[in-house]
């Protein structure tokens, strides 16, 4: 296996974490490109390299991008990252030995907003002239969102549920609009499973069924499951993650749930 780090960033603050498989036989293999959580302060270590060895297992190029944070999470920085991420791995399809049209951002609360934004808005005209790259290589292929957040007011306009609300980042203490990725589902929004646990006390379980609704209206394919047990930031929840939280039998089987509808959607 390839492991680099590939940085985005002169002073390597942003970059892009490889999992490369150096196996090239077969049908070439999808990408998954992990965007960790930490409410915009940090990067959860278990929702980054434990998601891209989780699926490495299950033949997928992995990436982990580390994408800015804190006073650098100022809008457009992170969708400006995960698209040239994006582009910069389909430049790399052919070495790299992965089909360029199967590129999957999964994303884990605020790095799941960072994946919606992907899927809603990558085609953005002003970025794609800034990274020097086609709309359309920035495109992901579907979306994979971990208990996402995708109406702020749900959390900081929030009089009702026993909500824990952390320190805002800079790009959700400024009511970001693109965060707000209801607002921006078009026909060109691309493909999305979403999980999030029923008593969630970080995002109001709300926020899925809201995103539900939208793509529903807009006649756009999706998956949705809400799970009974568990709570924020549980990941993968399998025997990687078992420091952090026993397992749940429950929450455990998004990662197949998401693998055979990945399937499917590819098949599309």
């Amino acid at each position: 296996m390839i492991h680099e780090t590939i940085n985005y960033t002169n002073d390597g603050r942003v970059n892009l974490q490889t999992y490369i498989s150096d196996i090239h036989e077969g049908p070439l293999m999808p990408v998954m490109i992990a965007l960790p959580g930490g409410a915009w302060t940090h990067l959860s270590y278990t929702e980054g390299e434990m998601v891209a060895l989780t699926f490495v297992k299950e033949r997928y190029v992995s990436f982990v991008l580390n994408y800015s944070v804190g006073d650098y999470s100022q809008f457009p920085n992170p969708l400006v990252e995960i698209c040239w991420a994006i582009s910069f791995i389909r430049q790399h399809a052919k070495e790299w030995y992965i089909d360029p049209n199967k590129i999957v951002v999964a994303g884990f609360s605020a790095g799941a907003s960072v994946a919606s934004m992907s899927a809603t808005q990558w085609n953005d005209t002003k970025i794609a002239q800034q990274l020097g790259v086609n709309e359309e290589d920035m495109k992901p292929n579907a979306a994979v969102l971990g208990y996402c957040c995708n109406d702020l007011s749900t959390i900081f306009d929030n009089e009702v549920d026993d909500l824990v609300i952390p320190t805002p980042g800079k790009i959700t203490a400024d009511r970001t609009a693109q965060i707000d990725v209801l607002n921006y589902v078009s026909k060109d929004t691309v493909p999305i499973f979403f999980y999030h646990c029923r008593y969630d006390e970080y995002v109001p379980v709300k926020n899925t069924w809201l995103l539900a609704s939208k793509l529903e209206k807009a006649g756009l394919p999706f998956e949705m499951h809400i799970f009974q047990s568990g709570h924020h930031g549980m990941s993968v929840n399998n025997a990687l993650t078992i420091q952090k939280d026993p397992i749940d039998s429950s929450v455990t089987q998004w990662v197949p749930l998401c693998l055979a509808w990945l399937e499917k959607v590819f098949s599309m």
